[in-house]
């Protein structure tokens, strides 16, 4: 005897607090009890639900048929097993949606998809990339810069060589906060018109908000749950060690901060980038500029060099990747001769000679590795911590940490003693 449920409305309330809730870590159906993992304790608790002892949770339609019974049971013994056939799982919008298992061909239109891909040891199911930006970076991605670009957004993608390729699933671009907030919702439905059939993968894998949980959603639909956990366990405890070291910081003692994505154009708090120094103690000057009801809390917009002057930021840092060459910086090149060079633009930029962060020094250039997203945010974010609050961090080694990723998440050999530039001034002189 099943319980028949109210889905649209759950579905709604479930759309209207996704962007910020925590109330559960895996947002796959048939996660009855809520938490990070669908094992037989989903089992116990849906028993539960279906004896009336406890009330329906998000989740607990495993099949997602309107009704909770013995085959939302059988649904979860097949997803602990690793037979089921179909999973659904709720993606950046709120909206349930069905994949075929197991995904064995994969197109990867996502930014930090394509990286969480890799972290999970899965970058053998990707088929085509969306951004070519990636082909100029052998060293980081000797196998992902060998695929071909199919264009990342649903304007620009090859709709017609994606579906040659046959895959199993696409993962889109629709995978940060703003595809919620602008036009990401339209992009969505281009999708689904062009590529009638193929499930689409898009979750928030940008943002720090909610990463762990959709890198453990992520793992149940490619078939690395373990990977996934130990990935998001990593995250958890990197954000813990950053938070927990300035809890104790007032608003007075935060640094302000200027981050120049590039010329005088600057970042919203809620976007990634943003984050990474947000998390560290920062404060964003533009903040006064853009609040969380604007779209472009999110985005890129340009900034007044009077602006800046007259919020005197303590620290600036430079993004790299939006105005140098991608064998500049990074993985892609042991000589900083570029950064330097774009550090010593704005330092020697006459209008900004009595900003405090000009006067200090505290001038740097960060690479897009230590910023983009996908649990790299995490480590820019702990070399600015140790750069605005040395005495707080002083037993933290971020290079240490960030050699720990390289090890573990990107399968790559790579000794971050001996190669690539990815702060400027180097962090070791400070």
């Amino acid at each position: 005897m099943g319980i028949r449920m109210l889905v649209p409305l759950i579905l709604a309330v479930i759309l209207a607090s996704l962007g910020s809730s925590s109330d559960y870590g895996l947002a796959v159906y048939g996660n009855a009890n809520l938490d990070n993992i669908i094992d037989e304790n989903d089992i116990a608790y849906l028993n539960k639900i279906i004896n009336g002892s406890v009330e329906p949770t998000e989740f607990a339609d495993a099949n997602n048929d309107g009704t909770i019974d013995e085959n939302d049971i059988l649904q979860i013994e097949q997803i602990i097993n690793k037979s089921e056939k179909k999973l659904i799982y709720m993606d950046i919008f709120g909206e349930a949606v069905t994949v075929n298992k197991p995904i064995e061909r994969l197109v990867n239109l996502g930014w930090n998809g394509v990286d969480v891909t890799r972290a999970l040891g899965a970058e053998n199911l990707i088929l085509a990339v969306g951004n070519d930006y990636r082909k100029s970076t052998p060293i980081s991605y000797p196998y992902i810069s060998q695929l071909p670009a199919v264009g990342d957004s649903a304007d620009k993608c090859d709709f017609e060589t994606v579906l040659s390729l046959d895959p199993d699933a696409v993962q889109t671009n629709l995978e940060a906060n703003w595809a919620v907030a602008e036009s990401g919702r339209a992009q969505y439905e281009k999708f689904k018109d062009n590529l009638p059939g193929i499930p689409l993968i898009s979750l928030n894998v940008r943002e720090l908000d909610n990463l762990s949980r959709n890198i453990r959603t992520y793992g149940y639909i490619i078939d690395k749950e373990d990977e996934a956990e130990t990935f998001a366990s990593w995250i958890d405890k990197q954000q813990n060690l950053v938070e927990s070291r300035i809890e104790n910081l007032t608003d007075e003692d935060k640094k302000r901060v200027y981050f120049e994505y590039r010329r005088y154009q600057t970042k919203g708090s809620g976007d990634r980038y943003s984050k990474s120094y947000i998390m560290a103690g920062g404060k964003n000057i533009a903040d006064d500029m853009v609040g969380p009801e604007s779209s472009q809390y999110f985005s890129v917009f340009d900034i007044d060099p009077e602006y800046v002057i007259e919020h005197d930021p303590e620290f600036i840092f430079i993004h790299a990747s939006t105005q140098l060459n991608a064998s500049d910086h990074g993985f892609e090149t042991n000589d900083p001769s570029a950064m330097a060079a774009l550090r010593d633009d704005l330092m020697n930029r006459p209008e900004l000679a009595n900003v405090d962060a000009v006067k200090s020094g505290n001038v740097y250039v960060l690479d897009e590795s230590i910023l983009g997203g996908a649990g790299q945010t995490l480590i820019g974010s702990l070399y600015v911590a140790k750069l605005m609050y040395p005495e707080l961090f002083k037993d933290v080694d971020p290079q240490a940490i960030h050699q720990e990723y390289v090890d573990e998440f990107c399968n790559i050999d790579f000794d971050l003693n001996t190669n690539g530039v990815f702060i400027y001034p180097p962090f070791k002189d400070n």
